[in-house]
């Protein structure tokens, strides 16, 4: 016993003045490496048996800031487990081995690493033939091991249970772990990125799906990858691969989860094999473009423009910013309830969630996509697909889109942004004026269908007026009644459309003529019955026959009909409006249903018409009077003229 200790005591002492010899297979506790003490083996300090793998003090790439306690395959020189990856050392950086385990410190002393408590004192450290890095106690049990922490690679003999997770590294030269997960669920292997799939294994045109059991690990060997179930009886997935007695599969920091064999590395399988299909394969918004060699391009979707010395996209609108998830770390207002607008990505252009994911919504409009998105804090964006009103957003971090080819044709992208500039251009910070607006147009958007018509209609009378050319008379003031008329109104909504229906005309058009006398117009009404019968260019004054066409008169006719529908849910806001106005949006589709109460208040309007052009007696009224009887009120007569009101007719505020 004494001589063994005198034998150690001479061993450390030597390791103090020249570089340590590295051992074979066992270490012993009261054990230190540094990778200056052996830096003429490359901070090697332990070989398996055979010489397959080594453990090293290694840092990867060349680079000298960053060392981590490694485990490598010797003819590959590939990184196959790291211990301390989120806590890196410097050269002179200690690993010790102690009768309570591993512990890792850097120069200075300050602790980095070491493995849990143990149950039982070491006694030994080993590292097989398989690259396991096993501490054993006085019985040769195994306390610890290195294959049940398992960071971005598993070899042969080495399984991944369900609920174990291979992490990528954030580069070549940084083992810290990065933004990329491949899990094994109950069915399939899965890659994620933000807790988002992005591929699995399942849909490889190489893998083959052989039964229905639950998956229980992921594991390789000599002839593939396969998924185990039933106590790894069973294959529930396989991918055939030649026989190599060598093999890793690792997930890369590129995203890309391969399959390496021999002491050449080369690479037998790789998912996704479309680079594009990586999240963050070209940034924060920035747009891949896959050739045919497989070499992807990257650029900015339109709308968009490259930050400099950043591959991220940003709108190309310096009067708008991203918006920031309510859940980043990087959003240092908290909030998200500013004047929000979208940027739409144009069509071709896909995100590699969308088909891994179940819409939020079915069977809606875009307004309603939009409205939902702006609700949500956490949401950064939506992608709308017109045919089915199907509705999917992005949340929390955006990454990279892609441009598609034939597939998913109509789905289009909408990017959520903030009115306003900052120096960042992805700041959400903005002053008192800004956060009050969107009350505005809050208290407005109710009121927004009709205004349009109104305005519209306005606008067209005050051209003629203003014309010395053409003077036609639409109303008739004249009329017996016209002044008891124009004292019924209904508040929030107009008192009087002066336009008229000719007897004669066809088509349910209006006319100018003055062959009889008119009948008054509920004009929304009006248009929402030419917009069922695709005639647009009849909702238009006359006089601008020639000059507008019957597409710039439908946009406007279906702006104002969706400003108009009666779930409020449904109507777009301010800036859908302008957007749709400004050809910047797809120009919603009214929804008839929402519309009918149009057709209830239309009948009211032309009630009130019909009691002054035949009577032409002021003889109904909005209220009963105080006296009136209770059969008088329950009667069909004009004196029970229905009453709504803008709150009625627009909706809950």
């Amino acid at each position: 016993m004494g001589s063994s200790l005198f034998v150690l005591a001479i061993f450390f002492l030597s390791c103090s003045l020249v570089s340590c010899i590295t051992s074979t297979e066992f270490l012993y506790p009261n054990f230190t490496a540094s990778n200056l003490q052996f830096v003429d083996n490359f901070g090697n300090f332990l070989i398996s048996r055979n010489g397959t793998f080594k453990a090293s003090l290694f840092n990867p790439n060349g680079q000298q800031t960053n060392f981590y306690l490694c485990v490598i395959h010797m003819a590959s020189n590939a990184i196959t487990w790291s211990a301390n990856r989120n806590a890196s050392i410097s050269n002179s950086g200690k690993m010790s081995l102690t009768f309570n385990g591993i512990s890792i410190t850097d120069q200075d002393g300050a602790f980095k690493w070491s493995t849990p408590p143990l149950k039982a004192s070491v006694s030994a450290l080993q590292l097989t033939e398989m690259g396991n890095l096993v501490l054993l106690d006085q019985f040769n049990v195994t306390l610890w091991e290195s294959f049940r922490y398992p960071t971005d690679t598993i070899v042969i003999g080495q399984n991944l249970p369900v609920g174990l997770l291979l992490s990528s590294a954030v580069s070549s030269g940084d083992l810290s772990t990065g933004n990329y997960r491949l899990a094994v669920s109950a069915s399939d292997a899965l890659l994620q990125w933000q807790n988002l799939t992005y591929w699995k294994l399942s849909m490889d045109a190489k893998a083959y799906t052989n039964s229905n059991y639950a998956v229980e690990y992921m594991a390789i060997n000599q002839t593939g990858l396969y998924l185990f179930g039933h106590n790894g009886s069973v294959v529930v997935i396989q991918v055939n691969l030649s026989p190599s007695e060598f093999r890793i599969a690792k997930l890369d920091y590129s995203g890309q989860f391969n399959v390496f064999s021999g002491s050449s590395l080369s690479r037998e399988f790789v998912g996704p094999d479309d680079k594009c299909q990586i999240p963050f394969i070209c940034g924060r918004l920035g747009l891949c473009s896959d050739d045919a060699a497989s070499n992807p391009t990257c650029s900015c979707p339109p709308n968009f423009h490259a930050i400099s010395n950043s591959a991220d996209c940003v709108p190309s609108d310096g009067s708008y910013s991203l918006s920031v998830s309510c859940s980043s770390t990087d959003n240092n207002s908290g909030s998200n309830a500013s004047l929000v607008s979208y940027s739409r990505l144009g069509y071709g252009i896909d995100y590699f969630a969308n088909d891994f994911t179940m819409p939020v919504k079915s069977g809606v409009n875009l307004s309603v996509c939009e409205d939902l998105c702006s609700g949500d804090c956490s949401c950064l964006g939506v992608f709308f697909e017109n045919s089915s009103g199907l509705c999917f957003v992005l949340q929390n971090e955006l990454g990279s889109v892609m441009s598609t080819t034939g597939r998913n044709a109509d789905r289009l992208g909408f990017i959520k942004t903030l009115v306003g500039s900052s120096p960042t251009n992805g700041n959400n910070n903005f002053n008192g004026q800004a956060l009050r607006f969107p009350i505005v147009g809050l208290v407005l958007l109710p009121f927004t269908g009709f205004f349009l018509l109104v305005a519209l209609g306005f606008f067209w009378w005050r051209r003629s007026r203003i014309s010395e050319t053409e003077k036609v008379k639409l109303s008739y003031p004249t009329s017996p009644s016209s002044g008891d008329l124009d004292s019924f109104s209904i508040p929030g909504l107009p008192v009087r459309f002066d336009h008229s229906i000719d007897d004669d005309t066809s088509g349910g058009g209006y006319s100018s003529s003055s062959s009889g006398p008119p009948q008054l117009v509920y004009f929304p009404l009006f248009a929402l019955e030419m917009h069922e019968q695709g005639k647009y260019l009849e909702v238009a004054d006359l006089r601008l026959e020639g000059r507008v066409t019957s597409e710039e008169v439908e946009k406007l006719v279906r702006v104002a009909l969706c400003c108009v529908h009666e779930e409020p849910a449904l109507r777009p806001n301010m800036v859908s409006v302008v957007g749709m106005l400004e050809c910047e949006t797809p120009v919603g589709q009214p929804r008839l249903e929402s519309l009918n109460f149009l057709r209830f208040y239309g009948r009211r309007f032309t009630e009130a018409s019909t009691i002054e052009e035949n009577d032409g007696q002021d003889d109904f009224m909005l209220y009963p009077r105080a006296n009136a009887s209770v059969s008088s009120k329950m009667s069909g007569s004009p004196t029970s003229f229905s009453y709504i009101s803008s709150q009625q007719v627009s909706g809950p505020r």
